[in-house]
């Protein structure tokens, strides 16, 4: 298994404030290359006057660069392709016992929502990549061998781990509150977090219910 870190950079649309203002994607993709467009600026009264016409590119090599900024483009990355480069890699490595991770960074609104989870009819990494676990489990089922599949869903947001399906969906939405959980680190495991619960997964449909859940409490 080839265990090195994968980096991917995606670019999302402009969204609707940008357009309005006008902005433009100084974003360009060829390959595994990004290059930036940047333009220096002096300040003149109330506006900002490039020193330069000639923008300076600044380049960047990936492992992979995803451009979904059209899908009328040929080059346009889809969700599919962004699960076969990437999602492949973490059920190859799960399934062969290793830990594996999807770590998405960006601003708010760079899209990692949209990467991660997708829409009902286009779904991102997370959606793909559990389907993707059961129909492994399917194929290779036999009469010596069983999997069980457990989900826990914890987000950490100002410093607090929160535990997103420790709660009772009966409550009134506004009495629905995550629980707190603390960290602790296990002499030959490693860190941990304390209490966070685990759930039954027989089927993919529980995750879905699952995820629907804690996605409430984001």
């Amino acid at each position: 298994m080839d265990c090195s870190v994968k980096v991917a950079v995606r670019v999302r649309p402009l969204n609707e404030r940008e357009k309005g203002s006008n902005s433009n994607v100084i974003i360009s993709m060829s390959g595994n290359q990004t290059t930036i467009e940047t333009n220096k600026y002096h300040k003149v009264e109330n506006s900002h006057i490039p020193v330069s016409n000639k923008p300076s590119l600044k380049k960047f090599v990936y492992d992979y660069s995803y451009w979904s900024v059209s899908k009328n483009d040929q080059h346009f990355a889809s969700q599919e392709q962004v699960f076969q480069d990437l999602g492949t890699m973490v059920l190859d490595a799960a399934c062969e016992g290793y830990n594996a991770c999807v770590f998405a960074y960006g601003q708010t609104g760079a899209g990692k929502t949209y990467t991660m989870m997708g829409t009902q009819n286009d779904p991102g990494l997370i959606p793909r990549i559990c389907e993707g676990l059961y129909k492994h489990g399917s194929v290779n089922s036999n009469d010596q061998e069983s999997f069980r599949m457990e989900v826990s869903y914890l987000e950490i947001y100002n410093e607090q781990v929160l535990d997103l399906l420790r709660v009772n969906p009966s409550q009134r939405k506004r009495d629905i509150l995550p629980a707190r959980m603390r960290v602790r680190e296990h002499p030959k495991d490693g860190p941990y977090v304390q209490g966070l619960t685990k759930h039954d997964a027989p089927d993919y449909a529980a995750i879905e219910s699952l995820l629907n859940q804690g996605n409430q409490l984001r």
